[in-house]
């Protein structure tokens, strides 16, 4: 008869230590981690982990981290890893009116005067859409009235968000596997942000060097949660070779109007132009259908040159760049920041996204049209962004005093099924009006090249719309 119980109060690397042991041992797991120790699994892990590289060992510890205090900004590159879980602040349904920020210690004036400006902006739209929302939607006889005025203040923050800056401080939590830990602390390490740098330090330090948060008075907390697994983890310098050999050639490709479209669907392209193109896009601002046609371009010695390059400086362990990560269906998007952050969650996805440049511009939100917020908030924009254009702000300085209304691009690539999921999930009543457009055009462009599947996709068009759903 199977033997089937839960495990708890096991430290991640002894439970890895015990399962690991199934393969070697005719013992239940009850058993291994009676006998252990945690100096048992350290010496363990030291062997088959690193000397034998069994690296699938770490896939089964996991490790609970709070990532606190840190800028929007930062959370994005954070939570940009296929297998992470985990939750952020929600601007959809947190006020974050006055909210502290993330200072570079070399900022000068105008990063507190910019970053100012922006909250009261975001204070006086969300006051006035407040009132727009009360207008539009007045509250039905039989509903409650906190639970309208939560809906209403919910929907006015999906305005207002639009002028929260990307310094804003936000936390996070998340779980992940040891491997999967040492993989985005390693590429944390590489981001071109300082203080995307410095969290990775403090995200190593917090689980091989620091006791863990306990809740249980009977549970030893007084090791690290991890100390064996995560140690080594370093920068990914082929990530950072890479950077240095592409940004010069995707810049190359200047972008054209082709940068204001939402979506692009492509489908049917050559293999070895489509790997160039996108190894390219993430380190330019031009849309993927140019540099597909950069890529057509190259003579093939030209296009062997590049992938030589790039092959060249892969180190021993390093895996194929993840850029080149190639499905069925490739969307080129262009969302505004705050439409990313929740499109940035979706997993089961080759994501590429570009950095974010003054080129791409801003987005209004569509549900203001024909209203005096409206005016105000496109004029304020448009006079917002010619003072950092004059002001030079330095460039790793200029992404934290970016709006969420800023725009973005980036590359997704996935099967049908995702495509489906992600549209029917982003498209109902209750999601954001941005991303809920993003969605729609999305199942727009899989209806004309593909009517024969999209048919099945259950998308709700954005004309359809219950305010009070949530």
């Amino acid at each position: 008869m199977p033997q089937i119980y839960s495990v708890t109060n096991v430290p991640p690397e002894v439970l890895a230590y015990g399962m690991a042991k199934y393969s070697r041992s005719r013992r239940s797991l009850r058993q291994n981690l009676l006998e252990l120790s945690e100096d048992k699994a350290a010496q363990f892990l030291n062997t088959f982990y690193f000397d034998y590289g069994h690296a699938s060992i770490a896939d089964l510890a996991h490790v609970a981290l709070a990532v606190e205090d840190i800028s929007l900004l930062a959370a994005m590159e954070i939570v940009d890893e296929p297998l992470w879980d985990g939750q952020e602040r929600s601007t959809r349904y947190q006020n974050f009116d006055h909210a502290p920020y993330y200072r570079p210690s070399d900022a000068k004036e105008f990063y507190d005067e910019a970053t100012q400006e922006l909250f009261a902006l975001y204070h006086s739209v969300l006051e006035e859409s407040l009132d727009l929302q009360r207008s539009w939607y007045p509250k039905p006889e039989e509903m409650d009235a906190k639970a309208y005025e939560r809906i209403i203040r919910a929907r006015a923050l999906d305005i207002a968000r639009y002028c929260l800056p990307l310094n804003a401080l936000t936390s996070l939590g998340q779980i992940t596997n040891a491997r999967t830990l040492e993989q985005q602390i390693a590429r944390l390490l590489s981001s071109s942000l300082p203080e995307v740098q410095d969290i990775a330090l403090q995200m190593k330090a917090a689980v091989t060097e620091k006791p863990p948060v306990s809740i249980a008075p009977s549970t030893d907390a007084s090791h690290p949660a991890v100390p064996t697994l995560i140690k080594y983890a370093v920068a990914d310098s082929y990530r950072q070779a890479l950077r240095a050999l592409l940004e010069p050639i995707a810049a190359q490709v200047a972008p054209s109007s082709m940068s204001s479209m939402a979506v692009d669907l492509i489908i049917d392209t050559d293999p070895l132009h489509a790997q160039i193109a996108q190894l390219l896009y993430p380190f330019g601002q031009a849309s993927y259908r140019q540099y597909l046609a950069y890529a057509a371009s190259l003579s093939r010695s030209e296009q062997t040159d590049l992938l030589n390059d790039v092959f060249a400086r892969r180190g021993p362990h390093d895996e194929w760049p993840a850029f080149m990560r190639q499905a069925p269906l490739t969307f080129d998007l262009t969302m505004d920041v705050g439409a990313f952050r929740d499109f940035n969650r979706h997993r089961r996805v080759y994501k590429s996204a570009q950095n974010l440049s003054l080129a791409m511009s801003y987005a209004i939100p569509a549900v203001l049209g024909g209203t005096s917020v409206q005016s105000r908030l496109t004029r304020h924009f448009a006079a917002y962004y010619e003072r950092l254009a004059a002001y030079a702000v330095p460039p790793q300085h200029l992404p934290y005093l970016l709006p969420l209304a800023h725009k973005r691009r980036v590359l997704m690539r996935m099967d049908i099924t995702e495509a489906a999921y992600i549209i029917e999930l982003r498209s109902r009543s209750q999601g954001h009006f941005s991303y809920r457009q993003l969605a729609w055009d999305m199942y727009q462009a899989i209806e004309q090249a593909q009517p024969a599947l999209a048919r099945y996709i259950r998308v709700t068009p954005p004309d359809t719309f219950n305010p009070f759903q949530r």
